[in-house]
């Protein structure tokens, strides 16, 4: 791998990690990357972590730190040589938004979690400034190596959206959080969230979703 892939397949991801239940023993860590976040679960808990990853050397990787790697296109994916029911947790972390049919996945994935079980996801928010603003200002939607507008992105999500899918798949969302830029937004985010509030939205929710950078949602089945 290049070092940018090394660094795309080696976050840990804290901010996901602290939403999976303590009592989750067993957790499916869905486009697990080279193991990171997986490999830091089992050391912090003990927890049994599997991965899935579409990347034959990223794969190879966290073989090394999870319990089992299952090599697969989740495009494509229709089964897992696990017994249904048996996870306590699965992690989607930036993952479905890189998916042709994103449904179709939670769908197949669904008997493979807990009754009990949850999902946890981080997904991209499309409605952030640094998409909206040069779409608006400047007619661009410039695709990148990295980041909300990733070349690889086939599906592009809101938060209403995320929910909806969810909800669309049989699950409900237990809470939803956001993660935001390091730096402050431009002041030309302030214009434009008094723009959308003379357009009859609040004011204050138009300024949150203009800064969530992704969004992270735990959701249980129905």
């Amino acid at each position: 791998m290049s070092p940018q892939d090394d660094a795309y397949f080696e976050f840990d991801r804290p901010e996901l990690r602290a939403l999976v239940p303590a009592e989750a023993g067993r957790v499916l860590d869905v486009g697990c990357g080279a193991g990171a976040l997986g490999g830091a679960l089992r050391e912090e808990r003990g927890a049994s972590v599997m991965g899935l990853e579409l990347s034959p050397d990223a794969a190879a990787r966290a073989r090394e730190r999870l319990d089992a790697v299952v090599e697969a296109d989740l495009d494509d994916l229709d089964d897992l040589p696990f017994e249904r029911g048996s996870f306590d947790a699965m992690i989607f972390g930036d993952v479905l938004e890189h998916l042709r049919d994103p449904h179709r996945l939670l769908r197949t994935l669904r008997p493979w979690l807990a009754d009990d079980g949850v999902l946890v996801c981080s997904i991209p928010n499309v409605g952030h400034w640094s998409v909206v603003l040069p779409l608006l200002a400047n007619d661009r939607w410039p695709y990148a190596d990295a980041g909300l507008l990733d070349r690889t992105h086939v599906h592009f999500f809101t938060l209403a959206e995320a929910e909806l899918m969810l909800r669309e798949c049989g699950f409900t969302v237990e809470s939803a959080a956001s993660t935001t830029l390091a730096q402050p937004p431009p002041p030309t985010v302030d214009h434009l969230a008094r723009f959308l509030a003379a357009l009859g939205t609040d004011e204050s929710l138009a300024r949150q979703r203009l800064t969530a950078y992704q969004y992270l949602l735990v959701a249980r089945p129905v």
